[in-house]
């Protein structure tokens, strides 16, 4: 009940002009971004949420007009800005969330034991379905690290994906060696508990420094390294250092300046209570 009467003040302070209709791409309905953009929409009035596959066809709604707002991988939107800059060119980004890290699973018994094995000739990667943002991720860490171009890609994701690689040996007979996945820290986290749960399974630290390069249009790296959670012994080293991107508020700017003034000022002053 507190929550909820937090919520409704703050909506009323921001909200005290009814704006027009606008339109907020998120994600899939049972993702993470959804619940910010139906926040979004109850602390700044008038917004409509939208479905989307993820941070690329979030980009090209804002690029071509069909969306005010979205949420999308700051990586994502690196990649979206080397393939497509005019359209770009009409994105801004107003302000960062939270923090989203890149995962790798393999098989203990696999051909992939740690990050120098992605940049050798034979191994095989699992990145999630083709356009997902893990998959963007990948491509992206590929023009960072062109040394991870040596390992094929499969674009599949999920516990098929896990299925496959309980089935890896050195040979690599079943298809995949490792998975990738992009997430919050969090060891509640479905794959991450299935990697834990499996002793045939482990995680492998992502720590290549090409990949902390400087992005020159923010002025800092894309990714910024960490050190997950982890439970005591389960991975060999005690600690996993891995690559995490800011998942991040961006809009048309070309959008109405009340509407970008109110949603800057959730990020800013409000973030919290768009969070929850």
């Amino acid at each position: 009940m507190k929550n909820k009467k937090i919520m409704a003040l703050l909506a009323g302070i921001l909200s005290t002009t009814p704006l027009y209709a606008y339109d907020i791409t998120t994600g899939s309905a049972s993702g993470s971004y959804i619940e910010i953009g139906k926040n979004l929409a109850k602390l700044v009035e008038g917004g409509k949420v939208l479905e989307s596959k993820g941070s690329i066809e979030n980009l090209e709604r804002l690029a071509s007009g069909k969306a005010d707002i979205g949420i999308v991988q700051l990586d994502a939107y690196a990649w979206f800005s080397g393939k497509h800059p005019k359209k770009a060119a009409k994105i801004e980004v107003i302000g960062t969330l939270f923090k989203e890290c890149i995962h790798i699973a393999v098989n203990k018994d696999g051909k992939v034991q740690d990050e120098d094995d992605l940049q050798q000739e034979g191994a095989t990667i699992a990145i999630g379905k083709q356009g997902s943002g893990s998959a963007v991720t990948w491509d992206y860490m590929m023009k960072l690290e062109p040394g991870y171009k040596k390992s094929a890609v499969v674009f599949k994701g999920g516990s098929r994906a896990f299925a496959k690689l309980l089935l890896s040996d050195k040979k690599g007979t079943s298809g995949i060696d490792a998975i990738m996945w992009v997430t919050r820290p969090n060891l509640n986290d479905k794959y991450l508990k299935m990697v834990m749960e499996n002793p045939k399974l482990t995680m492998i630290e992502v720590d290549d420094k090409d990949l902390n390069d400087s992005y020159k249009p923010l002025g800092r790296p894309i990714y910024e390294f960490q050190t997950l959670p982890t439970k005591d012994g389960l991975f060999s080293k005690g600690k996993l250092k891995v690559p995490c991107v800011d998942a991040a508020i961006v809009a048309r700017s070309d959008a109405d300046d009340t509407l970008l003034d109110k949603v800057s000022d959730v990020v800013v002053s409000y973030k919290a209570s768009l969070l929850k």
